[in-house]
């Protein structure tokens, strides 16, 4: 029989050799084969244990063969989760249990639609959103003012893409259908001139565009494109239309108005607006009728959503607030009594010694007016066919004006325009009418269809809007002034009906009608306390100096307060839905994108979140994303393609948004919730947490030099995972020193000897390339910790290496370890010195405690033999046994392969002469011709 000693040279001299020599045997291929193609087909623990040929191949390649009997109690082994210190497995002393559970997927993390680390990236995005929306209008605002001042024609403006986004931003116009023709004709308009462009091709908002430059017809400009008048009014609408909507509604009746978030530039614009405009209130209605100046209000009184009340729900209603404004009572009652005292309001809602536009008695007259001239004709009339051709219906004034008024036609619209609409869709659309249109029944030849200009149910929406208008006039008629009644088209046009005036009659006439007698509508003028110059008389004010200042200094301090505290509400009730699972029978659960992509009211029972955005327009948010650019159905094939793909479909849009948040979600390709994919397996990173805390106290003595060193470890750890959780990429591991170094100190690798550019080209190598740098140049141990990444060749994440039962590196471990398992019991068969000696080599980079030598019979006999130690010294104190090998065993050296292929060379010889008669050539020469060294070298 040959030696022990020559036996182990002739393998270790070329292991690859002895290993390919084992994998080639027919009986092992076919076992690597049969394991390799079948162990992803297994359906769970059990299928796995009852699979004997799977079963049995894994037990032995992690030396547990003699446990294969064991089946319940490996079942718990596999079943443990190791990041749990006090899970099954981890609870063995026993590591070759912790390895087994490792290379399986038994235990992965749980399926979610959002792990803890994507959620709070998404939450700090959404929040951030808002801020970056302050800086960016800042930013924008700076350059238009800018840039402006080199604007000599109109084509500068239009040619410069970021100054007409600016301006179309500001007066929130659609720029995708819209040509720098009609633009061009827009803004060199006379808005002043009924006839011009602007006034009868285009709507209000490209009216009111216009009246902020000073282009001459032919796009030229006399002086400056614009008046600083001009400027400073565009840049404060812009900053204002531009702010975030926390909620984001068409303010339809009976939904919240929107909430913004206020930045520190609107909050002064704010201030402004508000102590000019107080300054110009004469009653309690007029106020409440401003809702900029109500939001200023209850955000320098804390009477929003957050500062009164005790939910979303318990805000001061617009109606309380009026309340409070004129009855001191309730204010004491309530404890806003100093905000009643900071204002001048009468009972009645008077100021004192104020004029009103109209009192009481005349509101009611000009409505019972209304009443008359506009709905009860229009009940006369509404069961008849009533005009059989558009001239016939624009020939009754009376039901013109009821139309008018009922669908808010401006007063500057002519009554060609009106008829346009009626019978022109195109004509309708281009101004923004088409609902109007809709509404009725007229053919383009000016005809009625089907015998009636208009649809039962289209005359009901009608009288409803009326009669909506009606109530209008009577919360908003107290104007400070005729010019703001008649710039009010809801107020002009029920007086208009009222008083039976033509419905296209000049902004001119409009005026004189209600301030001169002669005129031709004395109960007009009699209706209205306006003075000759459309005034009224010299108010006391609704607050004075001191209560202006008061209301600023609360508004200036509490601003954002409202916009931020329902930030946090959106952001609670996001994490509420997203967290929401199946197993706790929630109505809510989040299983799959259907789930993910229902809104407030319909995933759930409760009522206090249905007027939060819901999760999919958050989202949209806080990648900078709109409905837009990533409606929904869009969103569905996004969500279960692989964002990591770089060939993939996320990929092929080639925007950063829209990958990112692909990857903030983990669902499969069937749509329903996944795991996350992590550059780290959990089962790994608890591996290499171990393997680091032992390596970092491997040597000391208990004392405080260690305990120490375990507190910094586990400090380590922790960090090391927290900086895992952000990795996406392999940029994102390397340029990481912490993340590499940990690594490479858990894989017993010293990180001094590996810079950046050599990580790089280990980790992008080919592993399945026998001349790749990572098989030819690499430390051995790389080639696990590679197959450990889920990294492709590129450095992209991948799900490639991920299998529904064992990944793809664990795989390849398994099978190495089952071959080198074989090898060394077929040698042991024959010399058990050999198998010894290889199972040593094998394990020795491992060893991180002499405890361990202790604890492991194979390992110790290599030591005792080695060394010529006594058996008997195995019934020492564990502590005493410990000492002694102190004396010949080195941590450190096992760390290094040539070391302890020196140590092995030594056994081999030792364990010859201790079973052989006679002296082995290679003791006499590791032994310097008898004489026994106390070290391993």
């Amino acid at each position: 029989m040959i030696s022990a000693s020559m036996a182990y040279n002739l393998l270790s001299g070329n292991m690859k050799q002895s290993l390919d020599r084992v994998a080639s045997q027919a009986t092992v291929k076919r076992d690597a084969e049969y394991f390799k193609d079948n162990i992803n087909n297994v359906k769970d623990v059990d299928d796995f244990i009852g699979n004997y040929r799977l079963y049995s191949y894994a037990m032995t390649a992690y030396g547990l063969d003699d446990m294969t009997y064991a089946k319940a109690f490996m079942k718990k082994v596999l079943e443990s989760d190791l990041t749990d210190a006090n899970s099954f497995a981890n609870k063995l002393t026993d590591t070759r249990y912790k390895e087994f559970a490792a290379a399986f997927n038994f235990n992965t993390p749980a399926a979610d639609a959002q792990s803890d680390a994507q959620e709070d990236d998404l939450i700090g995005l959404y929040t951030q959103s808002f801020q970056d929306s302050g800086k960016a209008a800042s930013t924008e605002s700076n350059y238009f003012k800018s840039a402006m001042k080199g604007v000599q024609n109109v084509n500068g403006l239009l040619g410069n893409p970021r100054l007409k986004n600016y301006v179309l931003t500001t007066f929130g116009i659609d720029p995708t259908y819209l040509s720098n023709t009609f633009l061009k004709n827009v803004l060199t308009s006379d808005v002043s001139d009924p006839t011009s462009f602007v006034n009868t091709q285009a709507n209000a908002k490209y009216q009111e565009m216009a009246s902020y430059f000073n282009f001459n017809a032919d796009g030229s400009v006399t002086g400056s494109a614009q008046t600083p008048d001009q400027e400073s009014g565009l840049i404060e609408k812009y900053t204002l239309n531009s702010l975030e909507k926390v909620v984001d509604y068409d303010d339809l009746p009976g939904e919240p108005a929107d909430v913004y978030y206020v930045t520190s530039t609107a909050a002064q614009y704010n201030k402004a607006y508000y102590e000019k405009t107080i300054k110009t209130i004469t009653s309690v209605d007029q106020l409440m009728g401003d809702a900029r100046m109500v939001s200023y209000i209850k955000a320098a009184y804390s009477l929003g959503k957050h500062g009164y009340g005790q939910g979303i729900s318990d805000e001061l209603s617009d109606f309380g607030l009026r309340q409070v404004l004129t009855d001191a009572n309730l204010a004491s009652q309530l404890g806003l009594t100093g905000l009643h005292d900071a204002f001048n309001f009468n009972a009645d809602g008077t100021v004192s010694g104020s004029a009103r536009a109209q009192n009481a008695d005349q509101t009611a007259a000009t409505l019972q007016a209304a009443s008359t001239n506009g709905k009860a004709y229009f009940i006369a009339n509404i069961n008849s066919a009533g005009p059989q051709t558009v001239d016939e219906f624009m020939a009754d004034t009376k039901l013109v004006n009821f139309y008018r008024a009922a669908y808010n036609i401006p007063t500057s619209m002519t009554d060609s325009d009106f008829k346009s609409i009626l019978v022109d869709a195109d004509f309708a659309a281009a101004q923004g009418y088409t609902n109007v249109h809709d509404a009725f029944s007229f053919n383009p030849d000016g005809t009625v269809n089907g015998g009636t200009y208009q649809l039962m149910t289209a005359k009901s929406d009608a009288l409803a809007a009326f009669e909506t208008k009606l109530s209008y006039f009577s919360s908003s008629v107290s104007v400070s002034s005729l010019d703001a009644l008649l710039a009010d088209s809801n107020l002009a046009n029920i007086v208009k009906v009222a008083y039976g005036m033509a419905s296209e009659m000049s902004d001119a006439d409009f005026k004189q009608a209600l301030l001169d007698p002669a005129a031709g509508y004395p109960d007009a003028v009699a209706a209205f306390n306006f003075q000759s110059d459309g005034t009224l008389q010299a108010s006391g004010g609704a607050q004075n100096d001191a209560g202006i200042a008061t209301t600023s200094k609360q508004y200036m301090v509490r601003y954002d307060d409202e916009a931020k505290d329902f930030i946090d509400d959106i952001t609670a009730n996001y994490k509420t839905l997203i967290n929401s699972s199946a197993s706790s029978g929630n109505f809510s659960a989040i299983n799959n994108i259907n789930d993910f992509l229902r809104d407030n009211k319909s995933i759930d029972f409760n009522k206090r979140n249905d007027d939060l955005p819901d999760m999919y327009h958050v989202v949209l948010q806080a990648f900078g994303l709109t409905e837009a650019e990533l409606p929904k159905s869009i969103v569905r094939k996004l969500l279960t393609s692989d964002a990591y793909d770089p060939k993939g479909y996320v990929a092929s849009f080639k925007d950063d948004r829209i990958t990112n948040f692909a990857r903030a979600f983990n669902f499969g390709s069937d749509g329903k919730i996944s795991s996350e994919l992590q550059a780290l397996p959990d089962a790994v990173m608890a591996k290499y947490a171990t393997n680091f805390k032992s390596r970092a106290t491997m040597g000391m003595n208990d004392g405080p030099l260690k305990d120490k060193a375990a507190k910094d470890a586990t400090k380590a750890v922790d960090d090391f995972a927290k900086g895992m959780a952000t990795v996406k990429s392999l940029d994102d591991f390397l340029k990481d020193d912490k993340l590499t170094s940990f690594v490479l100190k858990a894989n017993g690798l010293d990180p001094k000897k590996y810079d950046e550019e050599t990580l790089r080209k280990i980790f992008t190598s080919d592993p399945s390339d026998e001349k790749s740098y990572l098989n030819t140049k690499a430390d051995s141990k790389f080639k696990e910790i590679v197959a450990d990444f889920n990294f492709d060749t590129e450095g992209n994440l991948t799900r490639a290496k991920i299998g529904a039962i064992q990944n793809t590196g664990a795989t390849e471990r398994t099978q190495q370890n089952y071959l080198q398992q074989t090898l060394e019991n077929q040698e042991g068969e024959t010399n058990e010195g050999v198998r010894l000696a290889l199972y040593f080599a094998r394990k020795a980079p491992d060893i991180t405690s002499l405890y361990g030598i202790l604890g492991d019979k194979a390992l110790f006999q290599v030591i005792t033999t080695t060394f010529s130690l006594p058996s008997g010294i195995s019934g020492m104190d564990v502590d005493k046994q410990v000492s002694l090998l102190q004396k010949f065993v080195n941590l450190d050296d096992l760390q290094d392969s040539k070391k302890v292929d020196k140590l092995m060379k030594r056994f081999t010889a030792m364990y010859d002469l201790q079973n052989n008669s006679g002296t082995s050539p290679a003791l006499t020469i590791l032994t310097n011709g008898g004489t026994t060294s106390t070290s391993l070298l």
